[in-house]
């Protein structure tokens, strides 16, 4: 096996369709994240992304995509994930039965060092590994019942508040209103952003979209409408007023639930709730199988689903003077974003510690 790395904009059409190809035909490789699309999306808005394709003979067999931070990184051969912080899912898109180590794949790919996170249990299967098991929560949809009523069954508390914010949204401000793609999707996109980067700044979180092509980055996506990997955009009203939204992303009848955000005006009514169930109300209709909602702990998480999966994070390494210079630049980055990320300066100029929190329900 040999590798090529080239960068991710100068993908070839038939690269492009084998790549593509591997997404569609196995279940392990359906996340949008996973696609060439959000690689080449990602690679339009982003400097210093690249593609490890793996070769055996003539046959393109997998491929790595992959992004330095900086340029120092690049020199240093450190990589991690494509979309680095935005990536919900990481790791080697390739044939089955394909068989490799980390120290072979990372000298196939040219790298020293690769730092990650969000690498699904499945990628076990190629020989690949990572430490810190994180829980995924998933919700698989019964195309023959109403999965309100099946959640509603496993968790009734959470169905009956979800009912009452409901009663009381429509009482107070008119019907709901739930459009589960928008075709105009800018102007409500660019409220998203800003109401999520509110929502960030407030819980103590660093705010994503500060970062000027991790806005572009969702714009791109956004437009893109390719089977494997399609920007949705939901919205979800109360007679004339906004609620809450959602951005994700769909591959076939997976939707990967990934930017929801609600007026925090109307929170009393739980918006992010009333968001959630609207999506599962119209499941038939969108014609959807599964919601993934991603890595990490939250009650929200835990009681809209029924199945769970693992993620891993780690750092592939090689021997060498290389791989101990990019860990050390990888160990100095962590402990300065670990530092800024628990400490936050209020409006009074004191510093305090703040714990992450979530937010999505609208609670």
């Amino acid at each position: 096996m040999r590798g090529r790395v080239i960068p991710a904009s100068e993908l070839s059409l038939e690269e492009i369709a084998a790549w593509d190809g591997l997404c569609r035909n196995h279940p392990s490789l359906a996340s949008p994240f996973l696609t060439p699309h959000y690689t080449r999306a990602l690679a339009s808005v982003a400097p210093h992304v690249f593609v490890c394709v793996l070769m055996r003979g003539a046959d393109r067999v997998g491929f790595l995509p992959f992004q330095f931070r900086s340029r120092f990184h690049r020199l240093l051969r450190t990589a991690g994930p494509p979309g680095l912080e935005m990536t919900d899912y990481f790791g080697l898109v390739a044939e089955p039965g394909i068989g490799i180590d980390e120290p072979k794949l990372l000298k196939l790919a040219s790298l020293h060092v690769l730092t990650f996170s969000h690498l699904d249990e499945t990628q076990l299967e190629y020989g690949l590994s990572g430490e810190a098991p994180e829980t995924g929560y998933l919700l698989h949809l019964d195309p023959e019942e109403s999965n309100w009523q099946a959640l509603r069954r496993a968790h009734r508390k959470f169905a009956r508040h979800t009912e009452q914010g409901e009663r009381q949204a429509t009482r107070d401000l008119g019907p709901l209103r739930f459009t589960p793609m928008e075709p105009d999707w800018k102007a409500g996109l660019a409220n998203l952003v800003t109401f999520k980067g509110r929502q960030y700044r407030e819980t103590g979180q660093s705010n994503l979209f500060a970062i000027p092509w991790k806005r572009q980055l969702l714009e791109k996506l956004a437009a893109c409408r390719e089977a494997t990997c399609t920007g949705i955009l939901s919205t979800l009203y109360a007679g004339d007023t906004w609620l809450a939204s959602h951005f994700g992303m769909r591959g076939g009848g997976i939707l990967h639930y990934w930017f929801p955000v609600y007026n925090p005006e109307w929170s009393r009514f739980g918006p992010g709730r009333l968001l959630f169930k609207a999506l599962i109300d119209n499941a038939h209709e969108m014609k959807l199988t599964l919601i993934d909602h991603g890595a990490g702990e939250a009650l929200y998480k835990r009681e809209c689903s029924n199945g769970s999966h693992k993620y891993y994070r780690g750092e592939w390494r090689r021997a060498g003077v290389g791989a101990w210079f990019g860990r050390a630049a990888e160990s100095a980055r962590w402990r300065m974003e670990r530092l800024a990320g628990n400490v936050a300066v209020n409006t009074r100029g004191k510093t305090k510690t703040v714990a992450t929190v979530s937010t999505e329900d609208g609670t």
